[in-house]
């Protein structure tokens, strides 16, 4: 399929990566809707087109939401047979199926979960930030509390996870990310454990129940108490090990992508330190400004036409929460980061059916992390420019070196 000049300079895992911003701009108002050969997918970049894809789930699957950049190579293939065999979850599944495998966790990561669980949240942060002046606040903040969270909510034992967050970061990076065949093939190494640690958490839980997610989702999902079938057990080790990752890791992004951009708009740093009160202003101008989530598939079950372009059916889309979070159509000045701005609707955690089911407490973790750092660093210095994830998927520093 040919394309234009434009849409063949896409490349969100190169050129685009750092600021992929002034080419979504130039798209909105030239080629809202353009065929990327380099991910073989039509890229859709306006707010209201994003918007209809994400509440039209009939035409517009979530069958592929998370697919590969690019084939694996055999030896990640060969890595990840030592494993569990793909199987839908609640993010890449539609209808009725998309409704069962949700259910546990919308009743469990509920706004009062959050609220409830915020005591606890605040005791980790500040066991984390107690004493920390300088260094690398991804490692030692930014990633350790949205992971003591999940482990917390899941029930997974302290020495578990590590295990528990190297395999999800891992799964999250294996397709999304263009590594090299050595680097794949260990992320595929790491998923497996995770697998098969959840495995046991599954059978554990199975046997005997406790108040935590894992049983809640083996009772919703496996109910009885029978040996489990494999193709049950790797259903439930696929869901877990999926919304585990995306827990912890948008989570980690989104206090990271906070700091990284009030570092650079000190003026907005020192109004947060004087207004508390916008801080859940500030959470939501994150999310909006700086998604975690910068873009997700969709398949067309059928041909469609968007912003006037057909779509084929059996087409792959890529929606760019990243460029419709910054719409001149539905933000004034949406290219200004402003804690003070009126919050409204993003796509910082999706929209539709699939909208983030941990989003409130995901907001809840970033809300409190940013309210201590307010109080910890009355000037925010970040030591040179802080890398990204190469990622399609999520957004976010890998490290981000503060300085007194």
């Amino acid at each position: 399929m040919s394309g234009t000049q434009f849409a063949e300079s896409y490349d969100p895992l190169g050129a685009h990566l750092a600021d992929p911003y002034p080419l979504y701009a130039r798209a909105r108002r030239d080629e809202p809707v353009f065929h990327s050969p380099r991910l073989d997918a039509w890229v859709v970049t306006r707010f209201d087109d994003v918007d209809a894809i994400l509440k039209d789930p009939e035409t517009f699957s979530s069958v592929n939401s998370l697919r590969p950049v690019r084939e694996l190579y055999p030896a990640t293939l060969a890595a990840l047979a030592g494993g569990y065999p793909p199987a839908p979850d609640h993010i890449t599944s539609d209808g009725d199926a998309h409704r069962r495998l949700r259910a546990p966790y919308a009743k469990r990561l509920m706004l009062a979960t959050a609220k409830a669980l915020e005591p606890a949240i605040r005791a980790r942060a500040d066991a984390l930030i107690e004493g920390f002046r300088s260094g690398d606040l991804v490692g030692r903040f930014a990633s350790p509390l949205p992971v003591h969270t999940a482990a917390l909510v899941f029930g997974i034992a302290p020495a578990d996870v590590e295990t528990a967050r190297s395999g999800s970061d891992s799964l999250f990076r294996l397709g999304s990310a263009d590594l090299d065949e050595a680097a794949e093939a260990r992320a595929a190494t790491m998923v497996v454990a995770f697998q098969h640690l959840v495995a046991g958490y599954v059978r554990a839980r199975r046997a005997d129940p406790e108040d935590d997610l894992v049983s809640d989702v083996v009772a919703a999902l496996a109910p009885g108490d029978g040996p489990l079938a494999f193709e049950r057990e790797t259903e439930l080790v696929s869901t877990i090990c999926s919304t585990i990752g995306a827990g912890h890791i948008t989570t980690t992004d989104t206090i990271g992508n906070a700091v990284r951009t009030l570092a650079d708009h000190p003026e907005q740093w020192q109004l947060l330190r004087q207004r508390p009160d916008l801080l859940p202003n500030a959470v939501e101008e994150v999310l909006r400004y700086e998604s975690p989530v910068p873009t997700i598939f969709r398949r067309a079950t059928r041909a469609a036409t968007v912003a006037g372009v057909t779509v084929p059916a059996g087409a792959d889309v890529l929606l760019a929460f990243a460029s419709a979070n910054r719409d001149e159509g539905r933000y004034p000045d949406a290219d200004r980061f402003d804690v003070t701005r009126t919050p409204s609707r993003h796509f910082g955690f999706g929209a539709g059916p699939h909208t983030c089911v941990g989003a409130p407490l995901a907001r809840v973790q970033a809300r409190i992390a940013l309210g201590l750092l307010a109080g910890r660093f009355p000037e925010l210095r970040v030591d040179g420019p802080a890398p990204l994830k190469a990622s399609i998927n999520v957004r976010g520093p890998l490290a981000l070196h503060l300085r007194e």
